[in-house]
């Protein structure tokens, strides 16, 4: 039987999708093939019923109203998808957010609106339906099987952190250009204000302890570029004090001094800092780190490398404070560690 090349290509209202390219032998497709062909590319146009989105907060315990959150927590959603067809069907998974899904966040009765750059995504989109060539790929979903199809971030549709407020937020997915969207279930979920925060009690401090150095006659220590510095926490205090940021370049503040003057943070830990300052969903917390009343604790601590650029040798007067809460007071400044630094 003679072979030839083809290169089957499904079209249908403007969408491509290339199925393969191979040596096969002559084929013509029978009434049977053609008819579930069509029917598949019905599912794919008119999907509803046969093709379920479900939205679920991730790490909430898959509720529909999950408990509030805060300023401080990432606001992110798992896409599951389901078909109910009776057979296998196979469609265009997209990667690229604009292509695969389009979110609907409300807050407080008013639909918010994307961001710039969300925009422009969405109306590249629509100009380009059938995508950039990269992020498509086909997917075959089987019957009675639920699929995680997408994680929903809002940061990547809306300004974020959201303001405080009642939300409800649902998606709709598209599987063929001009085809019908099908809708997911409604999540609903409040974003309340940051708790105030706790005072810290005046017999709190901090003491600065080199991690391998002894102290020199005069007190003084002398330590390497990369030596670490240990954060003595001291409670002195009647109370029990919760400690849950542990993220030190947001939860330190040290201050580097030589000759009179203030050493600056390298150029990436200051950015680093600027970026934790602004934003509290990107700080490292613990909900289970105490200070008992009148104990001490090297919880952590730094090296001089983690904040500065190379130092010079010398003398060098260090201190530090420390804050256990987001947005919340600081320690007083620790007692001064003097040091010699050496090569």
């Amino acid at each position: 039987m003679k072979k030839v090349f083809l290169l089957t290509l499904l079209t249908c209202a403007g969408f491509t999708v290339q199925v393969s390219s191979q040596t096969v032998t002559d084929h013509q497709p029978t009434e049977a093939e053609i008819a579930a062909y069509k029917r598949r590319v019905e599912i794919l146009r008119h999907p509803t019923g046969i093709i379920t989105i479900r939205l679920a907060p991730v790490g909430r315990e898959g509720s529909t109203t999950p408990p509030p959150y805060t300023g401080d927590n990432w606001t992110q959603f798992e896409m599951f998808i389901s078909l109910a067809a009776g057979e296998d069907l196979t469609y265009g998974y997209d990667r690229n957010r604009c292509y695969a899904y389009r979110p609907e966040l409300i807050r407080d009765g008013d639909i918010l609106s994307y961001t710039k750059e969300a925009r422009e995504c969405v109306e590249r989109a629509g100009r380009e339906p059938g995508g950039d060539g990269f992020g498509h790929a086909p997917e075959t979903l089987t019957s009675g099987r639920e699929y995680l199809d997408h994680f929903v971030n809002l940061e990547d549709w809306y300004e974020t952190p959201l303001n405080p407020g009642h939300y409800q937020l649902l998606v709709r997915k598209q599987f063929l250009p001009n085809g019908d969207w099908v809708e997911s279930n409604p999540v609903t979920f409040d974003v309340i204000p940051r708790k105030q925060p706790t005072p810290i009690p005046d017999a709190v401090s901090l003491r600065l302890v080199p991690d391998t150095s002894k102290p020199l006659p005069d007190g003084h220590y002398r330590l390497a570029y990369d030596e670490g510095v240990a954060v003595e926490l001291i409670n002195d205090s009647e109370q029990r004090v919760q400690v849950s940021v542990i993220d030190r370049s947001y939860g330190h503040r040290p201050q580097l001094i030589k000759d009179g003057k203030l050493i600056p943070y390298s150029g990436e830990t200051a950015k680093l800092v600027e970026a934790k300052d602004k934003d509290a969903r990107l700080v490292e917390v613990s909900p289970n780190l105490f200070l008992d009343p009148k104990t001490s604790s090297r919880l952590d601590g730094f090296s001089l490398k983690q904040w500065y650029g190379p130092l010079a040798p010398g003398v060098y007067h260090l201190t530090d404070r420390r804050r256990f809460e987001i947005g919340g007071p600081w320690t007083k400044d620790s007692a001064e560690l003097v040091f010699e630094m050496v090569p």
